[in-house]
């Protein structure tokens, strides 16, 4: 197995990678407890063995729900990659860390070294807001603050050529124009694509993909394996018996729709459940 990925609820992925330098975990909008802000969490928290330790840490905007402190400082992750315009702010709130802070802004790539291991991470813009109430760290919908992330892991899948593992953590984004620009960020289509295809709400704005959206967008793209996130796990206080099937609609409607479409390789594992990937970036039973 060269790839193994937990989703844990939410944006919450864990991407536990092999590689000839050792094993490297990125966890992706860590939020890991069972309640923030007004929202409250339907499943169980994750257990503390199954979100232990990071390697790179991605956060994809400020929302409380993407940005949690409290789960950050838990995981201690070794680098942490942030919006642009929150690192100082992200700092000061983790300032007994020795986690290092790294902005990446859209269209920008950076090279990485996490415990010795290169990584490259690539900004993609997101048609989100990135604003968090009350931190002082403010910025409009569109700007630099939401953005996606695509990470290049090289070494992963050594079976095949190329060796890398291209990595798309969508994090939580609305239908604009531009938004396959994966493809020429990576210079191929993605292994992995972490897809939102629901909120925590009653309904859902502009600024996020319904099932399908997400199924449209991922059959422009033609990752090879894409997973429904951002589903099924929050929601508002004393709201949860109110929610109805958007806890259990998204996730599988998000697959009907690619198949209807054509593209292989989506799957809803459900939270807690995991995709494994063998040294040819081939899906393992």
């Amino acid at each position: 197995m060269a790839v193994d990925v937990t989703w844990l609820g939410h944006s919450t992925v864990t991407v536990d990678v092999r590689t000839p330098r050792g094993p490297l975990r990125v966890v992706t909008d860590p939020v890991l407890r069972p309640g923030l802000a007004h929202l409250r969490r339907r499943p169980r928290t994750p257990a503390p063995a199954a979100s232990a330790g990071c390697d790179l840490a991605l956060v994809s905007h400020l929302h409380h729900d993407h940005l949690d402190l409290p789960s950050l400082r838990r995981l201690r992750p070794a680098v942490l990659v942030t919006p642009p315009g929150s690192s100082d702010w992200v700092r000061w709130r983790l300032r007994r860390s020795a986690t290092q802070v790294v902005e990446v802004g859209v269209g920008q790539t950076r090279e990485l070294r996490v415990r010795d291991q290169p990584v490259a991470v690539t900004a993609l813009p997101a048609h989100h807001a990135g604003h968090r109430t009350g931190s002082g760290v403010s910025r409009a919908p569109l700007d630099a603050v939401a953005v996606e992330h695509l990470v290049r892991v090289p070494g992963a899948f050594p079976a095949r050529e190329p060796d890398d593992l291209l990595l798309w953590a969508i994090g939580d984004t609305g239908e604009f124009e531009g938004s396959d620009e994966v493809l020429g960020a990576g210079g191929r289509a993605p292994d992995l694509a972490l897809v939102p295809v629901g909120g925590w709400g009653h309904t859902l704005g502009p600024h996020h993909l319904d099932p399908r959206q997400a199924a449209e967008l991922v059959a422009r793209t033609r990752p090879a394996h894409s997973l429904p996130v951002h589903w099924g796990t929050l929601h508002p206080i004393a709201l949860g018996r109110t929610m109805g099937d958007r806890f259990t609609a998204p996730g599988p409607a998000f697959v009907a729709h690619t198949r209807r479409l054509g593209v292989p390789g989506a799957l809803d594992v459900g939270i807690g459940g995991r995709l494994r990937l063998d040294d040819a970036g081939e899906r393992l039973p």
